[in-house]
């Protein structure tokens, strides 16, 4: 039997599952679940997972289960999706395929250091460290989501990455949370934990390209 060896939360009550030699990519969707799925809406709780002393489910604080098999089941129950399977040295990479497939492809690295990302983002150690602290992954994992950002926005948006970028307004924020002014630039959503608000437009912009190629 293959047991659960990790699991990393994402945005949108999304989960990096791996067992064995493969990650299973998959979304929650707490409202349509049962009972004890409910307090998952919150991103505390959700970022609370840990897998069983067994290997065999992910639990939650407030008492909710997920069994290995429902990973990986060909058929899920209503409030599971699947996403994707992917190899282990890939999970966590959401705009991995964007970058891969893009003309030309990206010049993706093996393992980025911190060096590559600063450099990359034109930001301050004690910035990245900052950053890499809000996010419950391992380390390299997190350098390979910035490093394919970076990527994704230089190739697309800004062809020199300005330095200034990660201290500019960033519209998507502000417009999805106009109240909360912390997050009104690049720097604030990755240093907060709130990478969605920086990859969702990403997302958005390569499937209009998409629509319109």
């Amino acid at each position: 039997m293959t047991l659960i060896t990790e699991a990393l939360t994402d945005s949108h009550t999304q989960l990096w599952v791996t067992l064995g030699d493969q990650t299973w990519r998959v979304q929650l969707h707490p409202l349509r679940g049962p009972e004890p799925m409910l307090p998952l809406v919150m991103p505390r709780v959700f970022g609370g997972v840990r897998v069983s002393e067994e290997g065999l489910a992910l639990r939650w604080p407030g008492g909710f289960r997920l069994p290995w098999h429902l990973v990986v089941a060909e058929h899920a129950p209503p409030w599971l999706t699947h996403l994707g399977v992917v190899p282990p040295e890939e999970r966590y990479r959401p705009l991995l395929p964007l970058l891969r497939h893009g003309t030309p492809p990206a010049p993706l690295r093996n393992q980025p250091t911190r060096l590559h990302v600063i450099q990359m983002f034109g930001m301050q150690e004690g910035e990245l460290d900052g950053i890499l602290r809000n996010y419950r992954v391992p380390e390299e994992v997190m350098l390979h989501r910035l490093h394919d950002l970076g990527l994704f926005l230089r190739d697309h948006l800004f062809p020199e990455l300005p330095a200034a970028l990660l201290r500019r307004p960033w519209a998507y924020a502000a417009h999805r949370h106009p109240d909360q002014h912390h997050l009104h630039t690049l720097l604030a959503c990755l240093t907060w934990g709130r990478l969605d608000l920086v990859e969702d437009p990403c997302w958005a912009l390569a499937r209009a390209e998409l629509a319109h190629g």
